[in-house]
């Protein structure tokens, strides 16, 4: 009977210890096919996680701000977007004073990674937004900078509109986009080590594809170098740095915008003193551009594309193929970027006469 007694025992322990064994299995699974939740907060930052992170096993990349198509300066945090960021693990963000509702954020959430991707960056000094009410440009709207080609690395503390001491569009240039991917890199590699020759390895890719992009570029700017234009959109400052073409003017334009009287004159005015016909803005503000100076100019207005969201259809050109052209929720990456970054340069090139 002891025998009996003792050997109930040791089944009943081998069981337990299986049983204990099975629930620390089952649970070591669900944390594993839980993963890693990457969240961006904005959509070029969205292209450079999706690269980096494809391939990769239990990592979601989800974008903050997926139905927003121009930049976030104001952009305010829903419920469902708390409700993202409370399951998130990383909280990509694009940094330069972009995610105004970052405070919120971070002081809601104290756990969540958040990765600025622009750390390290030389920004240029940004512009306002002008806003006219009543005939009157609304007091803390106005541009702030007469040269948006000077180089600034300090935030503001205060934020009045849309008025900011930083050009934070620094996806436009392709050495800040760089630098942005290699943030993007290192923040997988930290917050998951285990798959970290898979994100090199795919940021590898991803900088080769740059290089040639920086190249064309490159190649460009001997031709176009010394050239003056204004420009409707504060990260084509950055695109024609990058060819060697001066930004005399820069306005940047919203949904809210409505051009001065007295701005409008003044764009006029440098223009004529500059001899510039061609004026570049975003695709939505083309037809406002065109009443308002081309007729006066005598000039054209040519869209590009600020790569701000999935809606490019009105920034391609004749011969684009249709696999370049994003649907909503596409997973597209660094080589979508890389086609529209081409196409902005193809058509600076055919205007200016170069082939």
């Amino acid at each position: 009977m002891g025998k009996k007694k003792a050997l109930f025992m040791v089944c009943l322990l081998a069981v337990a210890f299986g049983l204990t064994a099975l629930v620390a299995l089952f649970a070591e699974k669900k944390e594993e096919s839980e993963g890693i939740l990457c969240v961006t907060s904005f959509y070029p930052v969205q292209l450079l996680a999706e690269s980096v992170a494809e391939g990769a096993d239990g990592v979601t990349v989800r974008n903050l701000t997926e139905n927003h198509s121009g930049c976030i300066h104001d952009y305010t945090l829903t419920t469902q977007d708390m409700r993202l960021l409370s399951e998130a693990e990383l909280f990509l963000i694009n940094g330069g004073d972009m995610e105004l509702f970052l405070e919120k954020a971070a002081s809601e959430y104290t756990d969540l990674t958040i990765v600025d991707t622009s750390e390290g960056f030389v920004f240029l000094e940004g512009v306002g937004h002008a806003h006219e009410h009543d005939g009157e440009e609304e007091e803390g709207h106005s541009e702030e900078c007469t040269n948006p080609t000077h180089h600034h690395e300090e935030v503001s503390d205060a934020h009045e509109g849309h008025s900011h001491v930083l050009n934070a569009h620094l996806w436009m240039e392709i050495d800040g986009y760089l630098l942005q991917l290699q943030r993007v890199e290192e923040a997988f590699v930290k917050a998951d080590p285990a798959q970290a020759e898979l994100y090199r390895n795919n940021a590898r890719i991803c900088r080769e594809e740059l290089a040639a992009l920086k190249e064309m570029y490159a190649a460009a700017k001997k031709v176009l170098a010394g050239r003056e234009t204004v420009v409707f959109h504060e990260g084509f400052v950055y695109l024609f740095n990058m060819l060697g073409v001066e930004t005399v003017h820069c306005l940047a334009m919203d949904a809210d915008t409505q051009i001065a009287a007295g701005e409008a004159a003044e764009i006029i005015e440098e223009c004529r003193l500059h001899g510039i016909t061609v004026l570049f803005a975003e695709e939505e503000y083309v037809e406002t551009v065109t009443d308002t100076f081309a007729g006066e100019l005598g000039g054209m207005v040519v869209s590009l594309d600020p790569v701000t969201g999935t809606e490019s259809s009105g920034n391609t050109t004749a011969g684009d193929e249709a696999s370049e052209h994003p649907q909503a929720g596409e997973k597209i990456g660094v080589a979508q970027y890389c086609a529209r970054m081409r196409r902005n340069l193809e058509k600076i090139l055919e205007v200016y006469g170069v082939q």
